[in-house]
């Protein structure tokens, strides 16, 4: 009864929220089934009496309504939980005034520890980097730093403040364990976090689940539940397990830290041979990079009739390719440098100031302040550019690759484009350029032509251990983690190709 209560709250609770709002605070409540599995495995390793209890992010309890469930009611406890959200803090406060649990309507991570507590439980907000406001992320990083000797990135989320911020508030050997995404285990951003928990604690297990096992109802997340104990790393191996619960994982195995310090993707532990080394990467051959941020695709990006209406003079005009999903060709022709598609895209950048504009190209002056009233200007990468409507220099790449892709598409979830046209991209695309050394030959079609066949030819299941995944089937590979996949085939063609004498 209490649980059903408690659900019924939390539900209203988050209709009186927009989707758009819960994104941007990183609101999401754990599966009560979920929170009972964490609290089962909680009691099998705690094994301390009494209990002192934290839940940095409370929202309207569900981790201690597991708790109570778990231990029992009249189990010897202290409990305690900050929300920062005032519209689910006075309702769980009310709900909860006549249990052991002190809610505070506070920031955790701005709270200075009184006690020590020996549980910490939590699913911290997901809360991206670019939601964290500029002032509070320099504070946290320096806290961060401060607490662990650890420099993390202005791109984590907040998750992982929360996680590396905790141990402020445990006690020595105390059991912490959190319900994070899985994207640590593999990007950048990740790395400080991985360092703090293979050097400043006790890591004892990660347990992820797969993209098709989403824990979440209302939020494409693929989750992990990290483990550790609050004292000085052992000699211990670390487990890593996979779907089921974390009690009965389907798959399970333990590495040593020496060699989770080496690895850079944790995620495939349990799903590739980490032993094989590819003998050449793309990065072998290619730097790779992001095509173009905007600030704003549906004003920069323009066709033939919006050029016509504004008189748009073709020097302040690139030619660039519509956006992966309308892109169905996977070889790019040309003529004059245009692409040959259905309908031609123009990027429109201009380095002149505006009264110049005004004074030379009336009418395109006309489109600026189309753009001003709709708000471009004033959009994040806009406003940090000057004048707003000039965007970055690029040049095309021989080959691009959509970034992202699922799994149920009609082609493969990445594939590599043949670019022969003058056509930049945007950065829905990676773009692959020849290093200095393989420029000259690239320059051959028939050379551009294998290695691009070559490109397609690796298995898409590289690819998707290169990259990563996110809830819902959704997969991406960011310009670095495409420069770690393997590339089989293009050693041996540039090898007999290139440096032929007569080629050229």
């Amino acid at each position: 009864m209490l649980e059903s209560d408690r659900k019924s709250l939390q539900d209203f609770l988050d209709t009186q929220k927009t989707q758009s709002e819960r994104n941007a605070l990183g609101q999401f409540s754990t599966p009560y089934r979920l929170a009972v599995d964490i609290m089962k495995y909680a009691k099998k390793n705690l094994g301390i009496h009494p209990i002192t209890f934290l839940e940095p992010a409370i929202g309207t309890g569900v981790f201690y309504s597991a708790f109570l469930n778990v231990f029992g009611v009249d189990s010897p406890h202290t409990a305690l939980g900050f929300e920062i959200d005032s519209h689910y803090f006075n309702p769980a406060k009310d709900f909860w005034h006549n249990s052991q649990l002190e809610i505070r309507n506070a920031d955790f991570l701005e709270q200075v520890p009184e006690k020590k507590y020996s549980l910490l439980v939590t699913n911290p907000p997901y809360c991206r980097h670019h939601h964290i406001e500029s002032n509070k992320k320099k504070v946290l990083q320096q806290l961060v730093l401060q607490h662990t000797g650890i420099k993390i990135s202005g791109l984590a989320g907040l998750y992982c403040y929360f996680l590396m911020l905790s141990t402020r508030w445990l006690k020595e050997d105390a059991l912490s364990c959190w319900l994070i995404p899985s994207e640590f285990m593999d990007v950048n951003f990740g790395k400080a976090l991985k360092h703090f928990l293979l050097n400043n604690v006790d890591l004892v297990q990660i347990h992820s689940f797969s993209p098709d096992q989403l824990q979440f109802d209302d939020a494409l997340i693929t989750s992990s539940i990290v483990v550790f104990r609050n004292r000085k790393p052992t000699h211990q191996d670390i487990i890593f397990s996979r779907d089921g619960s974390i009690l009965k994982p389907y798959a399970q195995k333990s590495f040593s830290r020496s060699m989770l310090t080496s690895e850079t993707k944790w995620s495939t532990l349990l799903t590739s041979d980490i032993s094989v080394e590819p003998i050449s990467k793309i990065g072998d051959f290619f730097q790779t990079k992001r095509g173009i941020a905007t600030g704003g695709n549906n004003f920069f990006i323009i066709d033939e009739k919006t050029i016509n209406q504004y008189q748009i003079p073709s020097k302040f005009l690139t030619p660039v390719l519509p956006g992966p999903r309308h892109l169905k060709k996977d070889r790019i022709n040309s003529v004059n440098g245009v692409p040959l598609l259905d309908q031609a895209f123009f990027l429109f950048s201009c380095s002149l100031a505006e009264d110049e504009i005004k004074q030379d190209f009336p009418l395109l002056w006309m489109y600026i302040q189309r753009g001003r009233e709709e708000g471009i200007p004033q959009g994040y990468i806009c406003s940090r550019r000057t004048p707003w409507y000039y965007c970055e220099k690029s040049k095309p790449a021989p080959f691009v690759m959509p970034y992202m892709g699922r799994s149920v598409t009609d082609h493969k979830i990445f594939r590599f484009i043949l670019n022969d046209s003058n056509a930049i991209a945007t950065n829905g695309y990676l773009l692959l350029y020849p290093k200095p050394q393989y420029e000259s030959c690239m320059q051959n079609s028939d050379v551009l032509i294998k290695i691009w066949e070559a490109l397609n030819a690796i298995p898409v299941e590289s690819l998707v251990k290169s990259g990563r995944v996110y809830g819902g089937g959704l997969y991406k590979i960011e310009p670095r983690e495409l420069m770690q996949a393997p590339a089989p085939g293009i050693a041996e063609l540039l090898g007999t190709k290139c440096f032929q004498p007569n080629l050229f």
